[in-house]
């Protein structure tokens, strides 16, 4: 039996010629050997590696060049449109009238005051599908509700999570789109008539109260973002109980004569503990200020206020002109400033229409056949030129 097993050793490997050596140096395969073989007994890098470093240095350099030529092809505004689909604009356009439709629906269902979603993102397709989910659950449970009507109750779609879900200072109903209907059913069957009743006679209150501060402060005040519809209610009846406790003489009135245009933003007290000027001319506040701290605050920036509020108007005035005239010669529905980030600033709009408007009549023409008819959105700088939601064709102040 032992005898019929054959014991023949393995061929040895086939020799390496250098060719393929060279080759597997160049594509990994002989790691371990190129590790070994890579110096010399002095120490220093071989020829191989020395050339292998700079074929991948000028692969990077190839890779960071084609890069930075498609970063300036996103940034050319007839180069976009060229090869921009023109059924994409209709199908956004069409969305955003199913979205505006369904908020309509359900806002006359549950008689909201308004239905906010725009703080989640969305598009405005996925938007209406949970607007739909909304509408439902109205169809389906609405003798389960404890009121005929929310009104004056507004609601907002948000991902954030909230302790209290109904705010009855600021009159918002909150909910999370993550959640399940039956959730979003709790939310809504614990708002009642009482509900509804707080929330306008603490309306009433803090009207009553931020007319008392607006009067005594001379300028008008409103909630920043980061301060909260309670918090901005107590410090205004806070501001409000000082004025009447104090002689209502308006010392620093010469003062603030000239900052009569700003407006004095509440933000909470952890966000601003120190009154600063705005770069548009407002002043900001923090909630924990008395009415002493902020007159201090108007007299240091008044001066300042004033200033940077007819530079805001002149370059307000400015870009609005530029963007009439580029309405009229490109057909263009309108021309509008991109509220959200990165923010653009007026100066930097009237740069773009400038510059949209000073181009050669060959490329104007161009431009004007591809883009007539269509809104055009002018954002901030790091964006490339797309299509917005909406539909508008949204362009970077400093775009080719």
């Amino acid at each position: 039996m032992a005898s019929s097993i054959d014991f023949t050793p393995p061929p040895p490997p086939v020799a390496e010629t250098a060719e393929s050596l060279q080759r597997n140096n160049y594509h990994g395969t002989g790691s371990f050997q190129r590790a070994v073989d890579s110096k010399d007994v002095f120490g220093n890098a071989s020829r191989n590696d020395v050339d292998h470093l700079i074929w991948t240095a000028g692969w990077g350099a190839h890779a960071l060049n084609r890069r930075q030529r498609q970063q300036k092809l996103d940034k050319n505004l007839l180069h976009f449109l060229r090869n921009m689909n023109p059924n994409e604009i209709k199908e956004r356009k069409l969305n955003r009238i199913g979205a505006s439709a369904a908020a309509l629906v359900a806002r006359r269902a549950f008689q909201f005051s308004a239905v906010d979603g725009t703080g989640l993102g969305w598009s405005s397709e996925s938007l209406k599908i949970c607007l739909d989910r909304l509408t439902s659950l109205y169809d389906e449970h609405k003798s389960k509700f404890r009121t005929d009507n929310f009104y004056p109750f507004r609601l907002v779609l948000s991902s954030d999570e909230f302790n209290l879900k109904i705010d009855l200072y600021g009159g918002v109903i909150m909910l999370n789109p993550a959640a399940t209907s039956l959730q979003w059913l709790d939310t809504l069957a614990s708002v009642t008539d009482d509900s509804k009743r707080v929330l306008k006679h603490n309306r009433q209150i803090l009207e009553r109260n931020l007319a008392t501060v607006e009067d005594a402060l001379g300028v008008k005040v409103k909630k920043g973002y980061s301060c909260g519809s309670r918090e901005y209610h107590h410090c205004m009846e806070r501001l409000a109980n000082e004025q009447s406790a104090v002689d209502s003489e308006r010392s620093d009135e010469s003062s603030l004569s000239v900052a009569l245009n700003a407006t004095v933003v509440i933000e909470t007290e952890q966000a601003c503990r120190r009154g600063k000027l705005r770069n548009d001319g407002n002043f900001e506040v923090g909630a924990g200020m008395g009415l002493h701290q902020i007159r201090t605050v108007f007299n240091r920036y008044a001066n300042r206020s004033s200033e940077l509020i007819l530079e805001q108007k002149k370059e307000r005035d400015e870009s609005e002109a530029f963007a009439d005239r580029a309405t009229y010669e490109f057909g263009l529905q309108r021309v509008y400033k991109v509220s959200t980030a990165p923010m653009v600033s007026y100066e930097e709009m009237s740069q773009a229409l400038v510059h949209l408007l000073n181009k050669d009549e060959a490329e104007k023409s161009a431009i004007r056949n591809l883009l007539v008819g269509q809104t055009v959105g002018i954002t901030g700088r790091g964006q490339t030129c797309h299509v917005a939601d909406d539909g508008s064709v949204v362009v970077p102040y400093n775009f080719s």
